[in-house]
């Protein structure tokens, strides 16, 4: 049986199969790729799954990060995209002649 991807991004907040030791069992998300960054919640301690295990061990969201959140990491959200070729081929001209 196939386990699938979750979708997942910095910051949010998650909950696995099993509670830390401390007893709380929410995780933040500190790191993606092909392992999973999360820091407890409860008293921080840091650890790393492989993807795998994370989404086998995966149960919810306690909270997401919004798209606002990421706004500083280089990601562009659809809305921006399509807006500044628009405001570029408008100004693009006037643009040219002055440089």
């Amino acid at each position: 049986m196939a386990v699938p991807i979750v979708p997942i991004r910095l910051g949010d907040v998650v909950r696995l199969k099993k509670p830390h030791a401390c007893g709380e069992n929410r995780w933040e998300i500190t790191k993606l790729g092909m392992d999973i960054g999360l820091a407890c919640v409860g008293c921080g301690r840091k650890v790393r799954l492989e993807r795998y295990e994370f989404d086998r061990r995966f149960r919810g969201f306690i909270s997401r990060q919004g798209d606002e959140g990421n706004a500083g990491a280089g990601h562009r959200s659809p809305v921006d995209g399509p807006a500044d070729p628009a405001d570029q081929s408008s100004d693009g001209a006037g643009a040219d002649a002055d440089g």
